[in-house]
C-alpha cells in the first residue's frame, strides 16, 4: 500500500478536496476557475464517487495531516518529492484494504470454497489492481458481488439497490444488470417490478446536474462507450455483438453457474476487444476467480492474463512501470519505461506490438468460450 503509486490517486484525491472547502458543484468549479488550478484535467466521475471519497477524505483529514494539502496541489517539479508521500499513500488505501477483505469475505459466502478466499486476497493480480494502481474502482465492484451475493439469497429489491449504488459511482456495473435481471427467467415479473431501483441512487445523485452542459460534458469525457463501439465489422460494433449472444446464452442455460460463466466470457471478449484501461480488469475478476475451476484449461487462462499484463506495460506511462516505485524514490518516474526501450532504442513499434497481443488475446477468448460450449 505505501511504496507503490500510479498519479491516478492524486488526481482524484485533488478533485476531492473540493468538497471539504464547500463545493459541491465539483464540474462548474473546475471549469471556472481552470487557468488557476494546479492540475487542470476535468473530473470524469459521478457525483456519487465524488460525495463519497469527499466524505472519506474529510473524515482521514486528521490523520493525514496538513502536510497532506501542499502535496495534493504539487503538480510541479517536486510533484514526486514530498516526504511523507509513504504515508498518505497508505492512509489513502485503508479503505481499499477494508473493502478488499470484505470481498474476499463474499466470495467465501458465495462459494463456501476456501481455496477461492485465500487466493483473491493473495493472487498478484488483485494485489497490483487494487494497491499498485490504486484506483477507487474496488468499491462499485465490492457492491456488483453483493448484488450477486443477494442475487443467489434470492433479495431482490437487496440486488438491485447494491447494483444501483454501484453505477452511481461508475456507470460500468450496467453491464452485469441484464445478467441480473435474466438470472431466473421464469421470474421475469418480479424482476421487474424491482428493476427500477437499480437506477433510483444515480438518477437522485445526478438530478441537481441535469440541466448543467459542463456535467455532462465531463461526464462523456470518461470514454469507456467509445472504446466499446471501437472494434467494427463493417457497421455492426463487434463487442456489442457478442455480448448479445453471450447474453442469449446464458438466458437458456440451466448451468448452476451460469453468471460467472457468462462475466467469465464478457471478460474475455471486453479485454480481447477494447482498449482497456488497466483497472477494468477489476470489474470483472471476482468472477473469474469465483469461475476458476470450471475453466478447463487454466493454463490458457494464465497465457491470457501474461500476455493482458505485457500489453499493460507497454502503454506509454511510466507510472505503469517503473514509476510505480515513485514511494522509494521520485528517480523512478524518469527511468526508460519499456515503451521508450522498443521505440527509442530497439526501433520497434509498441503500439503495433499491443495490437498483435491483442489479436491473440480475441483468439484465446474465443477457444476459451468454445470449451464452454464443447463442454456444454
Amino acid at each position: 500500500m505505501p511504496f507503490f503509486y500510479h498519479p491516478d490517486i492524486k488526481s482524484q484525491h485533488y478533485h476531492f478536496q473540493f468538497l471539504s472547502k464547500g463545493i459541491f458543484n465539483v464540474y462548474q468549479h473546475i471549469y471556472d476557475n481552470k487557468e488557476n488550478l494546479a492540475y487542470k484535467d476535468t473530473f470524469n466521475y459521478l457525483p456519487l464517487t465524488y460525495y463519497t471519497f469527499g466524505s472519506t477524505q474529510l473524515i482521514s483529514k486528521p490523520l493525514l495531516g496538513n502536510g497532506f494539502h501542499s502535496w495534493i496541489n504539487d503538480w510541479g517539479e517536486t510533484a514526486n518529492n514530498h516526504p511523507n508521500i509513504i504515508f498518505y499513500l497508505f492512509t489513502l488505501k485503508l479503505p481499499y484494504l477494508a473493502l478488499d477483505i470484505g470481498l474476499a469475505f463474499l466470495l467465501l459466502k458465495i462459494s463456501k470454497n476456501k481455496k477461492i478466499f485465500y487466493f483473491w486476497l493473495f493472487n498478484p493480480i488483485s494485489i497490483y489492481l487494487i494497491y499498485i494502481l490504486g484506483n477507487f474502482d474496488i468499491l462499485p465492484v465490492f457492491l456488483t458481488v453483493l448484488s450477486f451475493y443477494f442475487l443467489k439469497k434470492n433479495k431482490l429489491p437487496l440486488s438491485y439497490l447494491s447494483i444501483g449504488f454501484a453505477i452511481a459511482l461508475k456507470l460500468y456495473p450496467i453491464i452485469f444488470l441484464p445478467f441480473i435481471f435474466f438470472y431466473k427467467p421464469k421470474d421475469f415479473i418480479k424482476n421487474l417490478k424491482y428493476f427500477t431501483i437499480a437506477f433510483l441512487p444515480t438518477l437522485i445523485t445526478i438530478l441537481p446536474f441535469l440541466r448543467n452542459d459542463i456535467f455532462l460534458t465531463s461526464f462523456m469525457g470518461s470514454g469507456l462507450t467509445q472504446k466499446i463501439l471501437e472494434y467494427k465489422i463493417g457497421v455492426v460494433p463487434l463487442f456489442p455483438f457478442l455480448y448479445l449472444l453471450i447474453l442469449t446464452n446464458y438466458f437458456f442455460s440451466k448451468s448452476k453457474h451460469k453468471f460467472e460463466i457468462a462475466i467469465s466470457q464478457v471478460f474475455l471478449f471486453f479485454i480481447g476487444l477494447v482498449n482497456f484501461h488497466p483497472q477494468w480488469i477489476l470489474w470483472f475478476f471476482p468472477f473469474i476467480v469465483l469461475n476458476l475451476f470450471n475453466f478447463k484449461n487454466k493454463f490458457i487462462l494464465l497465457l491470457f492474463f501474461l500476455l493482458t499484463f505485457v500489453y499493460i506495460f507497454l502503454f506509454n506511462d511510466n507510472y505503469l512501470f517503473w514509476g510505480h516505485l515513485t514511494p522509494i524514490s521520485p528517480y523512478f518516474a524518469s527511468l526508460t519505461s519499456p515503451y521508450q526501450i522498443l521505440k527509442l532504442k530497439l526501433s520497434l513499434n509498441p503500439g503495433l506490438i499491443q495490437n498483435k497481443i491483442h489479436q491473440i488475446l480475441l483468439l484465446l477468448a474465443i477457444f476459451t468460450s468454445l470449451t464452454y460450449v464443447k463442454k456444454k
